[in-house]
């Protein structure tokens, strides 16, 4: 089944990406702050493809621990486990959308919401974490986790052309002859 290769390659990117974190000690460097570095730009990449789940870990790590290294933990698990539903619910409104051209533009509006909306929350993060602050170390906070979720309009569209493909009652009698 294609949606749990999907999963798979997921998982596997989310638990890549939290273990070379801890080896790159990100706890401690999350909390006295630091620019860009490979970490991130594969944490922003994993935000990407799981923008939903990783933006609820983010918010349910925080009820977990005060300890940096037992938060980035706690986060990385709550990811992992969120990754599942968010994909299997992704899959089921596809299956669903598939069965009339009202569903699928109504899908379709609906992606397009969520790229517009995000786009616009991140550009209004950007200018709020770019602000001088002494409270806030970094400046990407916001406008990263706006953008993933943002980006689940595209992964959404993504996920029901794959399954469209897969699992279309035509494309399957064609290839049964």
């Amino acid at each position: 089944m294609v949606i749990a290769k999907i999963i798979r390659c997921n998982l596997a990117l989310v638990l890549l990406v939290g273990l070379y974190g801890i080896l790159t000690d990100e706890p401690y460097w999350r909390d006295v702050g630091h620019g860009p570095c490979l970490y991130d730009y594969l944490f922003w990449s994993a935000l990407a493809f799981n923008g939903p789940s990783g933006f609820a870990a983010d918010y349910l790590s925080e009820f977990g621990s005060r300890s940096a290294e037992s938060r980035f933990v706690i986060q990385y698990g709550w990811w992992c486990a969120l990754l599942w539903s968010q994909w299997k619910l992704y899959h089921l409104l596809a299956l669903w959308c598939r069965e009339s051209r009202a569903r699928q533009m109504m899908l379709y509006s609906i992606a397009s919401l969520v790229i517009v909306a995000g786009g616009a929350g991140a550009c209004a993060a950007w200018s709020i974490g770019h602000r001088p602050s002494e409270f806030f170390i970094d400046q990407y906070f916001w406008f990263v986790r706006v953008g993933g979720a943002a980006c689940s309009g595209l992964v959404l569209l993504f996920v029901y052309a794959v399954t469209r493909r897969a699992y279309h009652p035509n494309i399957a009698r064609e290839n049964e002859r």
